[in-house]
């Protein structure tokens, strides 16, 4: 018989019974939702690159403590305009995509969620996610942030350097050696 985790011990939100969201959200367990974009990546990466990356770094600092976190399941779609010509690329526009995410995250702040990080893989969201956030915090009593994932680098400014090849500037945007 496998042992099935407890809430201190599961980060995956879909995967919790609804009275141990309940224990989670009494527990203050912070919400990480993972927002992504569907969009072309040159000729050389798939269209979800985006949505892989982010994911994956919500699902590692889940499990990295999941007394803490619980990470949401990853939102796929992302405001893209500029990309909308080439095939594959979904885009929502600002208006429906703020109110989604709004939504989502009052739903969350309704069954006891009060610390909400919206985690962006993808640049052009982070206008529509600073709104989002901003209006959750007002709409809601949850404190809402948002961050996109390559602001951590960041945190240790040689990091990039040790793996980079490229030269600056370029190489490190978008569909590129960090991608």
């Amino acid at each position: 018989m496998s042992h099935r985790p407890t809430v201190t011990e599961q980060y995956l939100y879909a995967k919790l019974t609804w009275p141990e969201l309940r224990q989670a959200a009494e527990m203050n367990k912070v919400i990480v939702l993972p927002v992504g974009s569907t969009e072309q990546h040159g000729k050389h990466l798939p269209i979800d690159v985006d949505n892989f990356l982010i994911n994956n770094l919500a699902l590692t600092a889940g499990q990295r403590a999941p007394d803490k976190i619980l990470v949401a399941p990853l939102i796929p779609y992302g405001f893209n305009v500029h990309a909308f010509d080439f095939p594959g690329t979904m885009h929502v526009p600002r208006d429906p995509f703020v109110d989604y995410v709004v939504d989502v995250c009052k739903s969350f702040s309704y069954h006891g969620f009060k610390r909400i990080i919206l985690y962006d893989g993808h640049g052009s969201n982070m206008p529509p996610l600073n709104l989002a956030a901003r209006r959750v915090a007002l709409e809601t009593d949850a404190m809402c942030a948002c961050l996109i994932w390559v602001s951590l680098l960041a945190v240790d400014p040689d990091h990039m350097q040790s793996w980079r090849e490229s030269r600056i500037p370029g190489g490190c945007a978008h569909a590129c050696e960090l991608e």
